[in-house]
Parts: C-alpha cells; structure tokens; sequence
C-alpha cells in the first residue's frame, strides 16, 4: 500500500515546493486595495477548497487506501469546516463594508 500512495504524495509535494519557488522569482503585482474582496469571490474560493479536499480524499482514501466510509466522513466534515470559515468571512466582509 505504501508503493501505492508515496508517488503521488511525492508528485503532488513537488509541484508545491515548484509553485512555491516559481511565485518567490517572479511575484505578481498586487493591485491597489488588493486586500479588499468582494464575499462572492471568496465564497468562490471557499467552494473550491472544499472541492480540491474531497478530490484529495477521494484519491487517497477511497481509491488508494479502499476506505469507502472515509469520503462520507469528509462530506460533512469538510461542509461544516466550510461554513464555519464562510460565516467568519461573510462577517468581516460586512464589517468592513461599514468602515
């Protein structure tokens, strides 16, 4: 089993550390009020790490590691992991809309 799951992690770290020193050499410009965001534009950002999570659960623990129940698991903990981050981002966006 170990055969069967270190190439890909080992795969996926190295595009990490790749993207990571490709973003150190050339940095992108950030735009004036760059810290600024519209809710729906996070929320966008919210649904897909939840979407990127389940994929890497999916890869992982059902199809590698033949753990079926653990993607049901990852369902809801990740749905409530998701909506915990959306309501504290959602209350920052209305509190700096007020300021």
């Amino acid at each position: 089993m170990l055969r069967a799951i270190l190439p890909p992690l080992i795969t996926a770290y190295a595009i990490f550390v790749a993207m990571v020193a490709l973003a150190v050499r050339r940095p992108v410009p950030r735009p004036l009020g760059f810290g600024r965001q519209p809710f729906g534009r996070i929320a966008r950002a919210i649904t897909g790490g939840y979407v990127a999570f389940l994929t890497i659960v999916l890869i992982f623990h059902v199809w590698l590691a033949q753990e079926p129940d653990a993607f049901r698991s990852a369902v809801w903990g990740g749905a409530f992991l998701s909506s915990v981050i959306a309501v504290i981002a959602w209350v920052l966006s209305m509190a700096e809309r007020r300021s």
